[in-house]
């Protein structure tokens, strides 16, 4: 199998989001996180409403930090990750990935290299993306379109779970 592979900075973000999914009991522990500060929010509230308080410090430090979370996660972060990306001019350039049984051989401008498949230690996957991990912060990323049809992802996705095997969450 082989691929062109042009990456975009959308593609680093989404990689970067992808990396950072947590294992699903660390998922459900942040949802768990987040369902009881906005109960406490509410509580607080609640209680300085009806008590005809002016003490909302609970609930503006709670509603505080959600605001910034949203943030950080939804403008902040993905802006950085756009300048690495345009900091990083290797990842600008367009690259061809062989897909073999013994190695993965990449190709570019800038050089090629050749990865056994026993150097990657695991691998994930989205709707858009499947990125390649040889540690848990070096990954290669996979953009679904470089691929010909729905068939090749398919294809590739079964050699992933014959030579790495299943996709971490």
């Amino acid at each position: 199998m082989k691929l062109n592979i042009q990456l975009t900075p959308e593609d680093y973000v989404r990689a970067n989001f992808l990396n950072l999914r947590p294992r699903p009991a660390f998922k459900l522990a942040g949802y768990a996180f987040l369902v009881f500060a906005i109960f406490i929010l509410g509580i607080s509230f609640y209680q300085a409403v009806a008590r005809r308080e002016d003490f909302l410090v609970v609930p503006l430090i709670v509603a505080g930090g959600l605001v910034y979370l949203a943030f950080f996660f939804g403008f902040r972060w993905p802006q950085r990750l756009k300048k690495i990306f345009r900091q990083q001019k290797s990842l600008h350039s367009p690259y061809s990935i062989e897909v073999g049984d013994e190695m993965i051989f990449t190709k570019s401008e800038n050089g090629e290299s050749k990865l056994p498949w026993d150097f990657f230690i695991k691998w994930k996957e989205n709707s858009g993306l499947i990125t390649l991990y040889q540690s848990d912060i070096m990954l290669h990323i996979f953009p679904k379109r470089s691929f010909a049809s729905p068939e090749e992802v398919a294809q590739f996705r079964e050699m992933l779970i014959k030579k790495i095997g299943p996709a971490r969450s």
